[in-house]
């Protein structure tokens, strides 16, 4: 077994259904200490291929891993953020490159370990539409002492299921720590800004919301206007989107706008949302925000600096950008 690391106390693999090559690999390698190299010469396999079959083992569950340590890798760096812009704190993973299929995961991880610092605390919660924000929710290993409430602060939208969207997220989180969610029985982006309006007056819309803006925290992916993220290609087109980008947009929390300023940037698509305003989201006593990678170091700062968010996860890279970037106004703790 690797110095430091406790695999399920020694009881490496689960007993679950999956593909056994995913418990083979695991037990030479957690339990019978083979390298990589051996693993792939013994099932045949190239020495890549074991490395993915080692991270799929992980992802299904059928490894655990426990590190004995409170050591944080970047403890300077979190403390160095959290005196820039008045933070709660601070969580920072390391930087995997563009593509990297574990930057996700890594942020995931990190996300984890800050939701477990602060569901301890609170009694409600109200997570946005987010890939980070769902990475971290399926990192987390977390049981609450009490009923914690997750409540979606925006609708989900269309299509397949997507575990980013606001319902499943808190579906999810509710399950974990043993909590209750809510559900907002709504689209993240009517057709039109009259039909949103419609939507938000019916009672089940506004009691989700109503309950949303009462959260103790909030959770929240900052996008970016670099490009239409995923969540959106559906409902926002790349002129609507050029349009944001003319008015001043540089970011969005659940696609509530904002621009350098922080402010709710105005238009057709503002008025299509069902879900909190920004307004409302800086209200909630704990904000935290979680996104990395190039194209949210200037959405991210923005966040930061205009109080949107008082908890960050990010990586190391963002880290840094964000602790190098003048302060142009006073921070908003």
């Amino acid at each position: 077994m690797r110095p430091g690391i406790m695999v399920n106390g020694g009881a490496a693999v689960r007993t679950n259904a999956h593909d056994p090559l995913l418990g083979k690999a695991a037990r030479l390698y957690y339990d019978h200490g083979l390298t990589q190299a051996e693993i792939g010469e013994l099932l045949s396999l190239s020495r890549v291929k074991v490395t993915r079959v080692l991270a799929e083992a992980r992802r299904a569950g059928i490894v655990e891993i426990t590190v004995h340590s409170d050591e944080r890798p970047f403890a300077d760096i979190e403390a160095a953020l959290v005196r820039r812009f008045g933070l709660q704190s601070a969580w920072v993973c390391p930087s995997l490159g563009p593509g990297e299929e574990r930057s996700p995961s890594s942020l995931g991880v990190t996300g984890a370990e800050a939701l477990a610092s602060v569901l301890p605390h609170v009694q409600r919660v109200a997570v946005g539409m987010s890939t980070a924000v769902a990475a971290s929710v399926a990192h987390l290993r977390y049981q609450s002492d009490s009923a914690v409430e997750v409540v979606p602060l925006a609708g989900s939208r269309g299509g397949r299921s997507s575990e980013a969207n606001p319902h499943e997220v808190a579906t999810t989180l509710a399950r974990v720590v043993g909590g209750t969610a809510y559900h907002l029985p709504a689209p993240l982006l009517a057709t039109a800004p009259e039909a949103a309006a419609a939507i938000r007056g019916l009672d089940e819309v506004q009691g989700t919301l109503d309950a949303a803006a009462a959260a103790d925290a909030l959770v929240v992916g900052i996008g970016s206007t670099a490009r239409v993220a995923q969540a959106l290609r559906r409902s926002v087109t790349e002129t609507e989107f050029a349009t944001l980008r003319e008015l001043g947009a540089v970011g969005d929390a659940s696609a509530r706008f904002f621009d350098a300023n922080g402010e709710a940037v105005d238009g057709p698509i503002d008025k299509r949302v069902i879900g909190l305003t920004l307004e409302h989201m800086r209200a909630i006593p704990t904000r935290v925000g979680i996104a990395g990678g190039i194209e949210k170091h200037i959405p991210l700062f923005t966040a930061l600096e205009t109080g949107l968010v008082n908890i960050v996860v990010t990586d190391i890279d963002s880290a840094r950008a964000l602790l190098t970037r003048p302060v142009a106004r006073p921070v908003t703790a």
